[in-house]
């Protein structure tokens, strides 16, 4: 799979792959044996990776970066497009209508259907 980094911590050795098929987010940590050597992923990057899925969560196995800095204006495009940080839009005003609101009529209530009987 390819994909590109959307955020990293390289000293905890995390970081998180937007995918090139759209998907769901793919997770990296590091593993405890490699750990302190640090990720080396930079927000921005390309990286190619191998994908396991573990109780609905991808998870991203052996990842190398294939092209550095690629798309480095990915991850503030997303944060200001996203649908969150929109304002709201006001809703329009209706021209003209006038609204009779409907009132109940004070007496017995009569059925028109016929009455059956048992």
């Amino acid at each position: 799979m390819i994909g590109v980094v959307l955020w990293s911590d390289n000293a905890a050795g995390k970081a998180v792959f937007w995918c090139e098929d759209q998907g769901d987010l793919a997770y990296y940590e590091e593993p405890a044996i490699c750990m302190g050597h640090g990720s080396g992923f930079d927000p921005g990057d390309m990286v190619q990776f191998g994908i396991t899925v573990h109780r609905k969560l991808r998870i991203a196995d052996n990842p190398r970066v294939v092209l550095e800095d690629a798309a480095s204006h990915l991850p503030d495009a997303l944060r200001h497009d996203s649908p969150a940080v929109q304002e709201p839009q006001a809703a329009k005003p209706r021209g003209g209508a006038q609204i009779i609101p409907f009132t109940t009529k004070p007496g017995p209530r009569r059925c028109g259907a016929a009455q059956l009987k048992a």
